[in-house]
């Protein structure tokens, strides 16, 4: 009774849905029993008997094809408002026999993995984007096959299960360019430092025009400064524009922040966020749910 228990329940589990070929399959039957019937051929009989037995191994192992794959959340990059991050799975194949022709779809990615080995797993990258910043659930995974035969098609779902906070999307004005505007920066230009590989929000007034005629890469201008650790202070309530664009403009500074390793203190309608005592994720997480 338990082993009747267990395959009912992996029949549950996985989907199927007859496909083009299924049709073909259908008349293919129905012409052999008419032959068979009219004319009382045993080799007829033997035929149909024949194809119908197969097509019905091949939905059962269809079935525990793709009822054994699993899939484990591996890591994920940093979710913004507005565009596609990337996220790795770990699929893996709990089955004693091999899988094959297994297929995963998301919301903005497909992958086939021709075979997976016994007890063997294959680490894919997916993309998942949302259009708001907070919480947000990761997708459940969709997965199909057509083995052994295409008649018809098996199918269910890898749950993810899986809550990520989708940061506000990070544009604006460049901090560079705001504080030059403004002539105020973490301390005064000291002296030269070489050049470095130019990044979007870069000043064009540091670009290294004699390195891109040297090598056709855009350099800018590295200085040092008198003053490092003076910090940035940003505050929520004296910045120009709505709460969103407030945020998304917080959510670039701070990114610059991060990348050039300045110091900086938020403060966010009374919420005082610093980088020497937080993270820059727990900063901008913090921005994304306010």
């Amino acid at each position: 009774m338990k082993s009747l228990k267990t395959y009912i329940s992996i029949f549950r589990s996985v989907n199927n849905k007859p496909t083009k070929y299924f049709l073909f399959l259908v008349v293919a039957i129905v012409g052999l029993f008419l032959q068979a019937y009219m004319h009382n051929y045993n080799i007829v009989f033997l035929v149909l008997f024949f194809l119908v037995g197969i097509a019905g191994a091949s939905s059962m192992y269809g079935v525990y094809n793709i009822y054994h794959i699993k899939g484990r959340l591996l890591s994920y990059d940093r979710f913004f408002a507005g565009s596609a991050s990337t996220y790795k799975l770990s699929i893996v194949n709990e089955y004693e026999y091999p899988s094959y022709d297994i297929t995963l779809t998301s919301k903005q990615k497909e992958i086939h993995i021709e075979s997976i080995k016994p007890h063997h797993f294959q680490t894919i990258s997916l993309e998942e984007k949302f259009d708001t910043r907070g919480k947000h659930s990761l997708s459940n995974i969709k997965m199909h096959s057509f083995f052994p035969l295409p008649h018809e098609i098996k199918f269910k779902e890898i749950e993810i299960n899986k809550e990520v906070i989708v940061y506000a999307k990070p544009e604006g004005i460049s901090l560079f360019k705001f504080y030059n505007k403004n002539n105020s920066m973490s301390g005064e230009i000291d002296e030269f430092d070489g050049v470095k590989k130019f990044n979007q929000g870069d000043s064009t007034s540091y670009i290294h025009w004699a390195s891109l005629a040297k090598n056709d890469t855009l350099m800018v201008k590295n200085f040092l400064y008198e003053d490092e650790t003076k910090k940035l202070y940003f505050d929520f309530k004296t910045m120009t524009g709505t709460n969103e664009e407030r945020l998304s403009q917080l959510t670039l500074w701070v990114l610059e922040c991060e990348k050039n390793r300045f110091d900086f203190t938020i403060n966010l309608n009374g919420d005082i966020l610093e980088s020497k005592k937080m993270s820059t994720d727990e900063i901008l997480q913090a921005i994304a749910q306010f």
